[in-house]
């Protein structure tokens, strides 16, 4: 309990941030829905010039950006990209933060088990991804409901919310397992960026080629808003492959972290 205290402290600012960025974005985008429903017009003309892939990528290829749900999953398209960031980051920090900051022998001497360690660690980050998505769906929700003034599905909007969480969860999983294998990791933020963009490149490539192989390879795949406005439902086929990979990880992470030979200096 005390492990999972103190890492929810050291990473609430991060936390914050991130959070603060999530919502941001959500209000700056929604705000502007308005002037797509009442110039749908100038709106098709405009999305013409896009390429079907960008469309696709971006999850806008199939939904009508002058209603409501479609205009909320294009936003979800662009905010899943910040949640992906900072699950990464979570992930590579969650095993690597006390080696980069030369604290392992602090860390490491106390009375508890590394298995006690990664376990209070993934806790609180786990924690701490549950409650950004719980604040990101209700602030959206009120936003909806008091500034735009138009009706949702709070099922849909949920879906779209809390499906940032699930990318999250894949990023955490290969973000810890990288930290434990990895002799060293001494910046968190390109390991962050480079694999996050690394799947997201892969997204846009599988909506080049439309290879079904390709899309499980990439979390940006399992919960295209577009998808999820038509069938009010995730996949449960991508659902079940995200956790899996999630776990997998974790385990691998736990396994490495075991038996790895940690830094002190």
């Amino acid at each position: 309990m005390n492990i999972l205290k103190l890492e929810f402290k050291r990473t609430f600012r991060s936390w914050l941030y991130f959070t603060i960025g999530l919502v941001a974005t959500f209000i700056i985008f929604a705000a502007f829905f308005d002037f797509f429903k009442g110039d749908a017009a100038v709106l098709d003309q405009l999305l013409k010039n896009f390429p079907p892939e960008f469309k696709a990528a971006f999850g806008f290829a199939d939904v009508n950006l002058s209603e409501l749900a479609g205009y909320l999953s294009f936003i979800t398209s662009f905010i899943v990209l910040i949640g992906a960031v900072f699950g990464m980051k979570q992930g590579v920090s969650l095993l690597s933060e006390e080696v980069r900051v030369k604290a392992a022998d602090f860390l490491l001497t106390k009375p508890v088990t590394r298995s006690q360690i990664a376990t209070g660690k993934l806790l609180a980050t786990l924690l701490g991804l549950a409650l950004q998505n719980i604040l990101l769906f209700a602030c959206a929700l009120a936003f909806v409901s008091t500034v735009i003034q138009d009706t949702v599905d709070t099922g849909i909007l949920a879906l779209l919310c809390f499906s940032i969480f699930f990318v999250q969860l894949f990023f955490v999983g290969v973000g810890s397992a990288l930290a434990a294998i990895l002799p060293r990791i001494k910046a968190v933020m390109p390991i962050t960026l480079g694999v996050v963009f690394f799947f997201f490149i892969i997204e846009m490539i599988n909506q080049s080629l439309l290879e079904k192989v390709l899309s499980y390879m990439t979390p940006f795949a399992y919960f295209k808003g577009s998808a999820i406005v038509g069938s009010h439902t995730y996949d449960l086929t991508y659902l079940a492959v995200d956790l899996a990979i999630f776990a997998v990880c974790t385990l691998i992470s736990y396994l490495v972290y075991q038996r790895k030979d940690i830094h002190a200096i």
